[in-house]
């Protein structure tokens, strides 16, 4: 297989921007309630301070900011941060964060990931560390190879895979919707290809996990259904169809859900 023939391959194209905004949007509020993770915490900064691919001196792009956690943490060890967020809300969130903790060399902009011009904003070449942690953002070869292209140092990428969702999984066999959109199994098989292929050697890291999450029956029918349309249209009757299951499975107004995952972590240097 050579270089065409992934890029050919591996495409996405989002069904609903604004349902996966929305989705977003609904969980700033949780995202922005965190404390500052460490090295002795958190494997993503463990690997960059055992790596040393992290220096003082160092300029980082964070793509999938989120509420701005790892941003507002690197921006201790280096010289400047730039997080990218599509949701609006979560931006607003890592703003509000940055100025509790007093936090002044780290910026936050909205910024669709799938759509940006690197040429245009000047972001080719710029940063010495690129990081694209849990977000949906690289989901294709052309967001991931930006990756890669706004570097001049190292590149790190963390998806979850080999991941069970019992809820939201029940949800598109209900619907019909046989694929989970959101894995990123072949997203890391095919990154890992397209390094491989320009003779580069990617690292990986594995980090079983497990997430309890607990949410509202309204938080997480606004979760479930704007994930459906982010896959395929969805009818009044089939929204309505997942409210039901929701209502059914509901304890004490609230729905638990144990997501079963595995982290895999690549990494390199361009």
């Amino acid at each position: 297989m050579q270089l065409e023939d992934i890029r050919k391959i591996w495409t996405y194209e989002e069904r609903d921007v604004a349902a996966s905004i929305e989705m977003w949007d609904s969980m700033a509020t949780k995202f922005g309630e965190f404390e500052l993770p460490s090295s002795s915490n958190s494997t993503l900064l463990k690997l960059l301070e055992e790596n040393e691919m992290l220096q003082p001196e160092y300029t980082v792009l964070d793509v999938g900011c989120g509420a701005g956690k790892y941003s507002l943490a690197l921006a201790k060890k280096c010289q400047n941060v730039v997080g990218l967020d599509l949701s609006s809300k979560m931006i607003e969130k890592a703003k509000i964060k940055k100025e509790e903790m007093g936090i002044e060399n780290a910026e936050f902009h909205v910024c669709n990931w799938h759509e940006l011009d690197l040429k245009q904003i000047d972001y080719m070449g710029k940063f010495d560390l690129v990081i694209a942690n849990m977000t949906p953002g690289v989901r294709s070869a052309e967001t991931f190879e930006k990756l890669h292209q706004a570097s001049r140092g190292y590149c790190v990428l963390a998806k979850p895979i080999k991941r069970t969702d019992p809820v939201s999984d029940e949800i598109r066999k209900m619907l019909s919707i046989e694929r989970k959109m959101e894995t990123g199994d072949k997203d890391i098989l095919y990154a890992f290809a397209l390094l491989w292929l320009q003779g580069i050697l990617p690292k990986l890291i594995y980090e079983p996990r497990i997430w309890d999450q607990k949410r509202t029956v309204d938080e997480a029918s606004k979760l479930y259904v704007n994930r459906m349309k982010s896959y395929r249209e969805l009818t009044s009757d089939e929204e309505d169809q997942i409210d039901k299951y929701l209502m059914s499975i509901a304890k004490d107004g609230h729905i638990e859900e144990k997501v079963n995952t595995t982290i895999a972590t690549m990494y390199w240097e361009v």
